[in-house]
């Protein structure tokens, strides 16, 4: 039996899951190798606090992000596979999904949350 579920995730908890990650969880894997801003704007323009963690949020914002051995191809983090990734992690790896559900999660949940938001499956690790 498939059960679904919709859940309302607020941005603020999105980006606990990244802060987890680009702030802990995936640094031995992970490079930023791009800020892609909005069409038409800028860094000064949009003054962000954490661009990082606010970038692919926002619509038209995404980081390119690549793996620091250079096995898998740059990618794209942004709203749309964001959202794919915590689909896949819920489907996938449901007890990292369950600790960011109930706000026990930490950088090991962060980095599950990030592969699968850029892979589709965890990679490294």
């Amino acid at each position: 039996m498939i059960v679904q579920i919709k859940l309302d995730i607020p941005d603020g908890r999105i980006k606990d899951m990244l802060c987890c990650a680009l702030e802990g969880g995936s640094n031995y894997w992970y490079w930023i190798e791009s800020y892609n801003y909005p069409e038409g704007q800028t860094e000064e323009g949009l003054n962000l606090e954490y661009p990082h963690l606010d970038l692919p949020l926002i619509e038209g914002g995404s980081l390119t992000i690549s793996d620091q051995e250079g096995y898998m191809p740059d990618r794209i983090l942004d709203r749309k596979t964001i959202l794919q990734g915590l689909t896949i992690m819920a489907e996938k790896w449901p007890r990292p999904f369950a600790d960011f559900q109930t706000e026990e999660d930490d950088a090991t949940t962060g980095d599950v949350f990030l592969q699968c938001a850029l892979y589709g499956e965890v990679i490294f690790g």
